[in-house]
């Protein structure tokens, strides 16, 4: 049997077979969003942080990724303060059985299991103009229960997916899945088949790029009715498309080719709306979280409960002898906020033989090992270079009486210290 007529079967043994929707496992509308890794991190952050804080969005909002490779206990904390709920599809049961290893993949696993019955699927990259809460309301998507949107792109009649799909060859025009508006009641059996195409993505992308066709021939596949919004995406140069609602006013804008940067410039883009809101979400996002997706390893009772005594503190002023101290803030789930540099970027706390070390690593591993002293002190050394001394309170080392605690009392020299009006001298 050839690859082609064994799809083909496989492909024509799911149609048979389409499980009824359970209507017990969903309610609701909301909004579901793929973001695994850093970058994708960060623009679902932006997204996310515009959609509460500049358009209001009250909508309960779902952010799916792959394992904790994608998506650190800090990442997700940072989301959950923004009223997400953060999904691990490996947790999931239904996970269990899909052959899904990448993001394009992972949007119709997602948009099938997430908890809302009525799903507004949208890219991490995307930006909306407005509250995208009235969509369910739309009468052409309560006629039909499936909203798409157009590409700038057709599907050609020559492509072999029509043949592998056993589909009357045509010219079609294709779909931009960065937005899926679905009442999965309605659709169960579309998404169905959609998962059944993306889970053989080795077979299917390579007709098609990526996802976003496999809606669109999963509706054609099962007979589905959806209503395709009548306006092409506006584009900006190929960094962004700029898709419509019914009446032709913008509604979303994709930054296919001007994704969020966590750090460096921005591409300022002359037809964006709302870039002001993105660069007051950009600058929160850097204040609390380092760029990295760190995951300490497992410790022990004693070192969770010194690492939740930091974190209470604050954090702490390191010193290094001869250069200024540096207040360090310690952030829960291992991140440095203020004062973090190359060199300090995570934090956490270890036990070995009954001793409480603090280490601190850069993007590669730890860089300072610090044992605990009494009095919230510590002292240790660089673990690059381990002549280097390093010391640690918590509060603000500024007294005579801090520093002779910390063991670091006229050490000398100390270069824009000496007349500081902060010491007590």
């Amino acid at each position: 049997m050839t690859e082609d007529a064994r799809f083909a079967r496989e492909l024509a043994k799911r149609l048979s077979s389409l499980a009824p929707f359970p209507k017990s496992s969903f309610s609701g509308f909301g909004i579901v969003i793929c973001a695994g890794g850093a970058a994708y991190f960060t623009n679902a952050y932006v997204l996310i942080h515009v959609l509460r804080h500049h358009l209001g969005c009250t909508l309960p909002i779902e952010v799916w990724h792959l394992g904790k490779r994608e998506m650190s206990r800090r990442m997700s904390f940072l989301l959950e303060e923004l009223d997400v709920r953060v999904v691990d599809a490996t947790d999931e049961p239904s996970a269990h059985a899909a052959d899904i290893v990448d993001g394009w993949q992972l949007k119709s696993f997602a948009l099938m299991w997430c908890r809302f019955e009525k799903a507004l699927l949208l890219d991490a990259d995307q930006i909306p103009t407005r509250d995208p809460a009235s969509l369910a309301c739309w009468p052409e998507f309560e006629r039909v229960g499936a909203v798409l949107w157009p590409d700038a792109v057709d599907l050609l009649p020559e492509n072999p997916i029509w043949a592998a799909c056993g589909l009357a060859p045509r010219r079609a025009t294709s779909v931009e899945s960065g937005q899926i508006l679905i009442d999965k009641s309605r659709k169960w059996g579309a998404l169905s088949v959609a998962r059944h195409l993306n889970e053989r993505a080795h077979y299917y992308y390579n007709m098609l790029y990526g996802d976003k066709d496999t809606f669109l021939l999963a509706m054609l596949l099962t007979d589905s009715a959806f209503e395709l919004v009548p306006h092409r995406p506006a584009t900006d140069r190929g960094m962004c498309l700029y898709q419509h609602d019914f009446q032709g006013a913008p509604l979303f804008q994709h930054r296919t080719g001007a994704k969020w940067r966590y750090a460096g410039e921005q591409d300022d883009l002359p037809g964006f709306v709302g870039m002001d809101a993105c660069l007051v979400a950009l600058n929160n996002l850097r204040r609390k979280w380092n760029g990295l997706i760190f995951d300490a390893p497992s410790r022990s009772d004693a070192a969770q409960r010194a690492e939740e005594r930091l974190v209470s503190a604050g954090g702490v002023t390191f010193l290094v002898p001869g250069e200024a101290p540096i207040q360090l803030e310690f952030f829960a789930e291992g991140d440095i906020g203020a004062g973090r540099s190359a060199d300090r970027m995570n934090w956490r706390c270890e036990e070995e033989r009954g001793e409480i070390s603090l280490l601190i690593s850069d993007a590669f591993g730890p860089t300072w090992r610090l044992a605990e002293q009494a009095g919230g002190r510590w002292y240790g050394r660089s673990v690059v270079h381990p002549q280097i001394e390093a010391f640690a309170a918590t509060g603000f080392i500024g007294s005579k009486a801090t520093l002779e605690a910390a063991g670091a009392w006229r050490k000398w020299p100390m270069p824009g210290r000496y007349d500081s009006q902060v010491l007590d001298l």
